[in-house]
């Protein structure tokens, strides 16, 4: 391991048992959860529920709230076609789960939505994740189903034009959110990373938040 790796998980396993030693040093756990951590974004006080959702993935396998079920997931949304910002994400959030898993840390699952259904045929999204991890999982949907789940996790998207100012068929932008969903174990929105993202700060939400779940779950 490089220096610069050594020093990153050195900082990754500080981060992680200061919270924990700063919630389980509290005498009235009440206390303890009353305010959520401070992120580079925000921990909800109440996660939401996740429900009637209808996706696909690969080979048009259904893909539901079920699915977020009984592991972290880190939502990402975004097109194959973008020519910046989800590149430079997917890449970061590569990083994320190769550190995390060096020191020992469950990495989320990091799922990407493809709000682009007309161009990003499951095939193509599945390449295309797969590039910057094996272990990635690329959905997409009709534009129904992608309003719905775009709308429970607070994210935007918008057609836009292309580089010569109009939008055709086969070329146009897809203007969006730029934010990280953290979904918990049962399916609840628990917290929203935003950028500019590096491997430490969504490290650290994703630790504060796994922290706070485990002081408030029932």
């Amino acid at each position: 391991m490089t220096n610069k790796y050594f020093i990153i998980g050195i900082t990754v396993i500080a981060v992680f048992a200061g919270i924990w030693l700063g919630y389980s040093t509290q005498d009235d756990r009440q206390i303890a959860v009353s305010k959520t951590p401070a992120i580079q974004g925000a921990i909800l006080p109440r996660a939401r529920p996740l429900k009637d959702i209808n996706l696909y993935s690969l080979n048009k396998l259904s893909f539901d709230e079920n699915d977020f079920k009984e592991h972290w997931s880190l939502v990402f949304v975004g097109y194959t076609h973008c020519p910046d910002v989800c590149p430079n994400t997917l890449s970061v959030l590569n990083q994320v789960s190769l550190l995390m898993q060096e020191q020992q840390l469950k990495p989320p699952s990091i799922i990407f939505i493809s709000i682009d259904p007309e161009r990003d045929q499951p095939k193509l999204i599945d390449q295309y994740v797969k590039y910057f991890n094996p272990a990635f999982i690329s959905v997409t949907g009709d534009e129904k189903d992608l309003a719905s789940i775009s709308q429970q996790l607070s994210v935007v998207y918008a057609k836009a034009p292309g580089a010569d100012g109009t939008i055709t068929d086969d070329n146009y932008l897809m203007d969006h959110s730029s934010s990280l969903v953290l979904v918990n174990p049962k399916a609840q929105v628990q917290a929203f990373l935003t950028a500019p993202h590096t491997p430490m700060q969504i490290i650290d939400g994703i630790v504060r938040s796994q922290v706070y779940y485990s002081e408030t779950v029932k």
